[in-house]
């Protein structure tokens, strides 16, 4: 990863330091590509578990690059059907670890809402982009996104993007409910902080029809085997023949 550039006039310099480093803004650390199963559970999908495991592949179609290196292991906890796997396809990475937070968050409007000696916590807007990948972009300007940093490690807690009251952005619309929790964690198999786990709800009207939304996501099993990133992963500990 490669320093990304963003502006901060909301922040002081230290303050801006912090954020640059926890959420490794000036790519100083390299990220693994490691391999992880995904489990899921939406409206559409219960159950549902994929797993990534990086290939030195190229895809067909540009657009098809964040297929590559998955599959789907299970549906239901079952075995996938031959119709099912032919039906599925990854597309937009979605669930990958290393989410970058420059995609969601507004730098510009960045602005501290709280500190203690362990915790800085932040706050801003959602960027354009997000929104319009959520198909809520109507909301930019009712929805929080708050960034809780810990001090101490100088890590990304978790994120969130939520509603603040129920709001009617046109005629034939209201929106009850929007709220996206993102967790992250330290794994010692990848070596750094990377996104765990994934909630999102929402809560719409259209014209007469209420539509409940939810995903629920879990990133577990990381493993970061030297034949994927001989350079970023640790070596094996040498062991003495018998």
């Amino acid at each position: 990863m490669s320093a990304f550039q963003v502006e901060m006039p909301g922040l002081s310099p230290m303050d801006q330091a912090v954020v640059r480093e926890a959420l490794n803004l000036n790519g100083t650390h390299r990220f693994p590509v490691c391999a992880f199963r995904a489990r899921s559970d939406s409206n559409r999908n219960k159950n549902w578990v994929e797993q990534y495991i990086p290939m030195e592949v190229e895809a067909v179609e540009p657009g098809d690059e964040d297929q590559v290196g998955w599959s789907l292991e299970s549906v239901e906890s079952r075995v996938p059907t031959e119709k099912e796997l032919m039906d599925y396809e990854h597309r937009g990475g979605s669930l990958y670890p290393y989410l970058e937070l420059h995609e969601l968050v507004d730098f510009a409007k960045l602005e501290v809402l709280e500190r203690t000696d362990d915790t800085l916590i932040l706050v801003t807007k959602p960027t354009v982009e997000f929104l319009e990948k959520n198909r809520a972009e109507m909301l930019r300007e009712h929805v929080t996104t708050t960034l809780v940093l810990d001090l101490k490690k100088r890590r990304v807690d978790f994120v969130t993007t939520k509603l603040g009251d129920e709001v009617k952005p046109n005629p034939f619309m209201r929106v009850y409910e929007f709220d996206q929790a993102l967790d992250y964690e330290y794994v010692p198999e990848v070596g750094e902080v990377v996104l765990t786990e994934m909630k999102m709800r929402a809560d719409v009207k259209f014209v007469v029809v209420r539509r409940k939304f939810h995903l629920s996501a879990e990133l577990y099993d990381f493993s970061c085997p030297l034949a994927l990133q001989p350079e970023s992963c640790p070596e094996p500990i040498a062991t003495l023949p018998d």
